[in-house]
């Protein structure tokens, strides 16, 4: 739904300089951003990587590592949850209009969920500023209770909240995370978008189809 260039990148980056600036090492913020998935070359980020999908508590882990002035990790994962977070509602830049299009699945009878790797409030929070909270049967986050993709917890969860068997549920995602997390549920449909940090060479073995974005999600379905 968010086009990863435009939105996450600088805010992970931005938070990076920020957590090293609260204990005055602001020099290490490229290190971090590095030991995380940052290209050192290019710059951008690298699918796949704990900087492109991974959880708030797995980067603060290693954020802590390079910064052993920090507080402990509860401190930390609060602090980049809030970072993010905020940051985020100020910078959404959504793919589509998402309105139109979430309503049109609902309007076909489709029960929609969302399974991120963010914090479950912060989804929430997302949701809410785009104007499309009111759509989604359930909403959760790795801190939901039910695991972080890789893992299908999250749409085991869906599944039995909507009292679906994961063959009737298609599971549509921008990273290899995503689409293996919807295999592990043996979802019936697992389809791969192109607006996140993953190409299609690196996508394509893992999903079903591969869309441009979003908004072609629909025409699939129905076909």
């Amino acid at each position: 739904m968010i086009d990863f260039e435009k939105t996450w990148t600088p805010i992970l980056f931005g938070s990076a300089a920020a957590l090293a600036a609260t204990v005055g090492r602001g020099e290490m913020a490229v290190e971090m951003l590095n030991a995380v998935g940052r290209d050192p070359v290019s710059g951008k980020i690298i699918a796949g990587t704990q900087l492109a999908s991974g959880t708030t508590d797995v980067v603060a882990a290693r954020w802590r590592e390079f910064l052993p002035e920090l507080p402990g990790q509860s401190e930390v994962v609060e602090w980049l949850d809030a970072y993010w977070t905020n940051q985020a509602l100020t910078n959404l830049h959504p793919v589509k209009p998402l309105a139109p299009l979430i309503e049109g699945l609902r309007d076909d009878g489709y029960a929609i969920g969302l399974a991120t790797n963010d914090a479950q409030r912060a989804a929430r929070l997302t949701l809410e500023r785009l104007g499309v909270a009111d759509l989604f049967d359930l909403v959760l986050g790795y801190d939901s209770g039910h695991g972080a993709k890789p893992e299908p917890g999250m749409i085991l969860e869906f599944c039995r909240a909507r009292e679906l068997a994961p063959a009737q549920v298609a599971m549509i995602g921008d990273s290899p995370a995503d689409l293996d997390a919807g295999r592990a549920a043996g979802c019936g449909l697992v389809v791969a978008v192109l607006t996140g940090a993953s190409d299609q060479e690196l996508l394509a073995p893992l999903a079903d189809h591969v869309l441009q974005d979003i908004s072609e999600l629909p025409k699939l379905l129905k076909r």
